[in-house]
């Protein structure tokens, strides 16, 4: 009893302007570590070469490919934490977040395990990394294994703070991490530190992260210092994020396929040019992945009151926004990417990137979609959806990829994603509207009135009553004049 008395009932704020204020943060906490990436990138490419800077883009891509071990419990954390906030029972969280962060915790250790053990085999006989780079890599994989424990660690420390809407505390780690994260390898490059070093420091960094952010938890909800445990809760856990957990371990596989055939098939140096490419749209489209940290307990919040009309209207608003707001960049980054990439690394990097990221950005108009379809699915209890479009795509993705790649190299790579990613929006767009009953035709300004239809566009507010019915209104106000 005295625990939920000493910590005040704090109910989730899914205003608009909560929203938007905490999508702004999101989207500040991903810009300022793209302006530093845009200074730094080019110099730690110069230093590292083609092959050692592929080498440090495929070390990532694999832990990557590790998150499978996650279970989809950081997802399931966020949810329920939402939810026993939203009913003021504070006193249930030591439980359940404590649980949560050793269940993860464990998990990583056992992918850390793996990985170390898979190390040789993925060296040898995997991937195709030059032999003078193999002790490197070693080193490296086994670096990235004792990681993976804090990695999944922080994720339901992260979603603590998510469901409570603290994004701004969240961006206050978030930003400042991000950002050493390029620029500690250009310090330890001009220090005269190798790869194996960079990539220490960077892991040291990540650890001081998530000591930073459970201390922000514990000061915000001070019942988190009674460390208790209910491992019973993890089958609950599991139960909601049993296809969180599917879309966890189809996910990486499937993002990740291309850049890995790339270095099995092409070359270590072509997996360098094409992550630069993949990073660059990635930084594009940060706008929807950053509103959609806040979308999943606002959804999660309206599924819980039952107003489907409520979710309707924010999930539309959200979609209409991030459109308007990142398309014409998009298009203006495809028609000048040439000139782009060689102001910005140069010429020759320039004339392997360009077509790549051309096939990659007009992929990435379809993706703006994901990130909110999956909050909207997520909050509406729904995550097995995005589990099976995973499904149906592994088998067909991996062949379609495979000939691509082998046939066209990066650019094959490139055009087997924009596909992808055209067909899951497809999808996610004729299931999230259908689940949160909203007309397609109001995507496209096509909104009902009360005796008619009237047409508007996005940035122009919708009439309130059609043309005849304002007509008749005026001409009766006249009259009694």
């Amino acid at each position: 009893m005295k625990s939920a008395e000493a910590t005040p009932a704090i109910h989730v704020d899914i205003s608009g302007r909560r929203l938007a204020r905490n999508t702004a943060l999101n989207l500040v906490g991903r810009v300022v570590p793209l302006l530093v990436a845009i200074l730094t990138v080019p110099y730690v490419i110069h230093h590292l070469g083609p092959d050692r800077y592929g080498l440090y883009s495929l070390a990532w891509i694999v832990v990557g490919y590790f998150a499978l071990f996650n279970l989809g419990i950081g997802p399931a954390t966020t949810k329920f934490v939402a939810e026993f906030l939203g009913k003021g029972e504070t006193a249930k969280l030591p439980e359940l977040v404590w649980t949560a962060t050793a269940s993860q915790a464990a998990l990583g250790l056992a992918g850390g395990i793996v990985l170390a053990a898979a190390s040789p085999w993925l060296v040898h006989r995997v991937l195709r990394i030059p032999a003078e780079l193999h002790s490197q890599a070693h080193v490296i994989f086994l670096i990235m294994a004792a990681l993976l424990p804090f990695d999944f660690a922080i994720g339901s420390m992260q979603g603590v703070l998510g469901a409570s809407q603290r994004f701004d505390l969240l961006n206050a780690v978030s930003i400042p991490a991000s950002t050493l994260s390029y620029l500690l390898p250009v310090g330890a490059l001009a220090l005269g530190f190798g790869l194996p070093a960079i990539v220490l420091i960077l892991g040291l960094a990540r650890v001081a992260s998530t000591a930073v952010v459970t201390v922000l938890c514990l000061r915000l909800y001070p019942d988190l210092r009674h460390i208790r445990f209910d491992f019973r809760l993890v089958r609950s856990l599991l139960s909601f994020g049993g296809w969180v957990t599917a879309t966890t371990a189809i996910g990486p596989v499937l993002f990740y396929t291309d850049r890995l055939l790339i270095g099995a098939l092409d070359s270590i140096a072509a997996l360098g040019y094409y992550s630069v490419a993949y990073r660059v749209t990635l930084y594009l489209t940060y706008i929807p992945s950053a509103l959609g940290g806040p979308l999943l307990p606002a959804f999660s919040s309206l599924k819980g009151a039952a107003d489907t009309s409520r979710s309707a209207s924010l999930f539309l608003k959200s979609y209409k926004y991030t459109f308007l707001a990142i398309v014409p960049v998009l298009l203006a980054m495809i028609m000048f990417a040439g000139n782009i990439f060689a102001f910005w690394i140069g010429e020759d990097f320039a004339a392997h990137v360009t077509a790549p990221f051309q096939m990659l950005a007009m992929g990435a108009m379809a993706a703006l979609f994901g990130p909110l379809a999956n909050a909207l699915l997520q909050g509406h209890g729904r995550p097995d959806i995005v589990s099976k479009i995973y499904m149906f795509h592994l088998p067909v993705n991996t062949l379609v990829v495979w000939a691509c790649v082998s046939r066209w190299g990066i650019t094959g790579a490139a055009l087997s994603a924009a596909v992808r990613n055209v067909l899951d929006a497809s999808l996610l767009f004729y299931f999230s509207t259908r689940l949160c009953g909203l007309k397609i035709t109001k995507l496209f300004g096509r909104e009902q009135g009360s005796r008619g239809t009237v047409v508007v566009p996005w940035v122009v507010r919708q009439t309130k009553y059609p043309r005849q019915e304002r007509r008749c209104r005026g001409y009766a106000k006249s009259t009694v004049r």
